[in-house]
């Protein structure tokens, strides 16, 4: 990433990595592989250098994402523990307050420097130190060239845990946010160790057939709107009670909507735990963020999300009205 290495925030981070004896690294809500990747990335670094380490967020760790190196070590957590005096706080892939730890305001009384990594377009600058890249396909890519930056060698499991976060956000490279430094990343990680057949087979060859079946109920529910640019499907609390799965069963899954010709908008709306996740993918000239934003969300152009607290059917009708505006 040209001229990363002399950005100042850059330099203020690295400093600060390698003089706290603590760190804390929290991951955001519905942790994914970016967000996990990133984090368990910078959690085996600090244990190599010695370093007071803890990786923590909000929800369960997704057994998707059980294999990662250090996996087991993440903690679920839904307010701030408490804080050493020399420590440091890193947020990965966290565009926001709302989506990190609650109470994470709390962390300015206690003047912990708190660092934000990330590469969200809405990106709220909530930390003291704020490293926010909109143009990188994932904060993973920003993590391994903050490796580079600060001569931090780089060990096979961490190379594995960087390109697992970069995959996921770049959509394996099929999103339009993939760029040629993507690829370097990538190129780069597999010198360092990763082994893309392996990640592959682990992560995308891993459905079960309650899941399978899951599915086939939010397909059977597909509808399709606005001239037919716009795809929806829907899934109950009751369809993830049946099965006794949560949330991290269905991702991935609103990705198959854009493969229906002419769809360039598909969300998956999730009825779960007294809320109703939306999952929204888009392709040029939609904008994900855009549509999310209506119902108080965020996140990318091509991919963002929202999470709202209603009636399934009121956000189902809601959501219809609002593509038919948009994508007409």
């Amino acid at each position: 990433m040209k001229n990363f290495k002399h950005n100042n925030t850059v330099k203020k981070i690295i400093k600060a990595l390698k003089e706290k004896s603590a760190w804390t690294i929290i991951c955001h809500e519905n942790p994914d592989g970016d967000t996990l990747g990133s984090g368990l990335a910078l959690y085996s670094l600090a244990l190599r250098l010695n370093k007071k380490a803890s990786i923590i967020g909000r929800d369960p760790l997704p057994e998707t994402y059980r294999f990662l190196p250090y996996a087991n070590d993440y903690k679920q957590c839904d307010k701030i523990p408490n804080f050493l005096k020399d420590e440091v706080i890193i947020c990965v892939d966290i565009s926001n307050e709302a989506r990190s730890i609650d109470q994470f305001s709390k962390l300015k009384d206690l003047e912990l420097l708190t660092i934000n990594i990330d590469h969200h377009g809405d990106n709220e600058n909530f930390c003291s130190l704020n490293l926010v890249i909109p143009r990188v396909s994932a904060t993973a890519e920003i993590i391994t060239n903050l490796f580079i930056a600060g001569n931090f060698d780089m060990i096979s499991k961490e190379a594995t845990a960087l390109y697992v976060g970069l995959v996921t956000d770049n959509g394996n490279f099929r999103f339009s946010s993939t760029t040629p430094s993507s690829h370097e990343c990538a190129a780069y990680l597999i010198k360092m160790g990763a082994r893309p057949a392996e990640v592959d087979t682990i992560m995308m060859q891993n459905l079960t057939m309650p899941v399978l079946k899951l599915w086939g109920k939010a397909f059977s529910r597909a509808e399709i709107l606005a001239n037919d640019k716009a795809a929806i499907f829907w899934l109950e609390d009751k369809d993830f009670k049946e099965i006794e799965e949560n949330l991290s069963s269905v991702d991935g899954l609103v990705n198959t909507l854009l493969r229906i010709k002419g769809v360039d908008v598909a969300v998956l709306a999730c009825e779960y735990d007294c809320s109703v996740k939306l999952s929204i993918r888009t392709r040029t000239p939609y904008n994900a963020r855009e549509i999310a934003s209506v119902f108080g969300g965020g996140g990318h152009i091509e991919a963002a999300g929202a999470k709202v607290t209603g009636n399934l059917s009121e956000v189902l009708s809601k959501l219809r009205s609002i593509l038919n505006q948009k994508c007409l």
